[in-house]
């Protein structure tokens, strides 16, 4: 609740013998830790939907009373009577948030599942052609021409079922190669449901690529207000900061993400890539050390990596990531970019473009890129990404 800035939280647990169903939920006051009501509730086991819908429609009802507000937003929409479908389709929207390449396989396995069970879940056709696209951006595990052609059939599905799914509108408004088409996507996403945090996310996304930061992080933030679990939207937030060059705020985010998990690699990388642009050498050299703590490193390469920053600093650090690069192309041209390298940096932004990774609408406002702006060659890849 501390973490999530909220003053109650809704606990819950059920109990399932003899042919019934008990669920029990407690209402915690996040400032002093207290319980100050309990919600209990028995059915027979039955659908298991219509028990979700009673007991939720039970206890909304007393807290809507308690708290003396009135119910906001549309109902949640399943799109299939197959229970385990839905569940799949659950999982599937769960792991596409996780920052691990393992998890958009194990999403795309979900929603493949969930469309086998219903062909007409318009939902998990969406949920997939999401997961596809999420995976074409990490390009290192994937291919990205591959995952893009993935990501169009399953969108064209989920719109010949639904053609009103602002799910489906929401993986268009990133999906689609013309910015104003995108737009266009964004805006019918949020038209036919104001209340989703994936299109809020979505339409953030579009906007801080075109340099409208203001506009882009008072999305995102819209978006962690309507879903403040979300790690993937605490994330977007903490990168648009970076964008937008508001350093501190962006290194304030990213720090409180790794005290969430620990475990989030990227956020490490961002918050290196942060520092460093802030002009903060040494403690972003502090934060490379822990992210080789983190992935196990052996002693006598990370004494390598020692000597390389004793020897010229971060960009000694630079050019030893640079050598040992793992076949991120667009992360290989930031090391060239930084470096000074810039024949190196366009060479390696064009391979980016031509697998048409995803981080390539960032580079107008990536500040990696900012010593190869006054080359003629960067306002042509800004032109052909469609940017300009």
């Amino acid at each position: 609740g501390k973490e999530q800035q909220v003053d109650y939280v809704l606990s819950s647990n059920y109990q399932l013998a003899e042919g019934k169903i008990k669920i029990t939920s407690q209402l915690f006051n996040v400032a002093n830790g207290q319980i100050e009501d309990t919600y209990k509730s028995e059915k027979d086991v039955a659908s298991i939907f219509a028990i979700q819908d009673a007991f939720a429609g039970e206890v909304g009802d007393k807290l809507l009373a308690r708290f003396g507000t009135t119910l906001s937003g549309s109902k949640t929409i399943r799109g299939t009577a197959n229970e385990e479908a839905y569940r799949l389709y659950l999982q599937g929207m769960i792991l596409i948030d996780q920052p691990k390449k393992q998890y958009f396989k194990k999403a795309i396995k979900n929603f493949e599942q969930a469309v086998s069970l219903d062909p007409n879940y318009a939902l998990a056709w969406a949920g997939l052609a999401r997961a596809h696209l999420t995976a074409s951006g990490a390009e290192r595990f994937f291919d990205s021409n591959e995952e893009l052609l993935k990501t169009k059939e399953a969108l064209t599905k989920a719109l010949e079922l639904d053609p009103n799914l602002s799910e489906a509108y929401s993986v268009r408004c990133t999906y689609e190669d013309d910015f104003a088409e995108s737009e266009t996507a964004c805006s019918r996403a949020l038209e036919l449901n104001p209340n989703s945090p994936v299109a809020h996310r979505a339409y953030s996304d579009l906007l801080v690529c075109r340099g409208r930061f203001d506009e882009a992080i008072a999305e995102i933030q819209t978006a962690i207000e309507l879903d403040p679990t979300s790690y993937f939207n605490q994330r977007t937030y903490a990168n648009h900061l970076y964008f937008a060059r508001r350093y501190e705020e962006a290194i304030a985010q990213y720090k409180r993400m790794i005290e969430m998990n620990e475990e989030a690699h990227p956020s490490y990388e961002w918050l290196i890539r942060t520092l460093e642009a802030q002009g903060n050498e040494p403690e972003a050299f502090e934060w490379f050390l822990k992210l080789l703590a983190l992935r196990k490193t052996d002693n006598e390469t990370v004494q390598q990596w020692k000597t390389a920053y004793q020897r010229a600093g971060w960009q000694g650090v630079l050019l030893e990531r640079e050598r040992k690069s793992d076949g991120n192309d667009f992360r290989v041209a930031g090391y060239n970019a930084r470096l000074g390298n810039k024949d190196r940096a366009f060479e390696y932004l064009e391979k980016s473009y031509q697998q048409h990774a995803g981080l390539m609408a960032t580079i107008q406002v990536e500040p990696q890129f900012d010593p190869l702006r006054d080359d003629p060659r960067f306002d042509d890849l800004v032109s052909r990404v469609g940017l300009k």
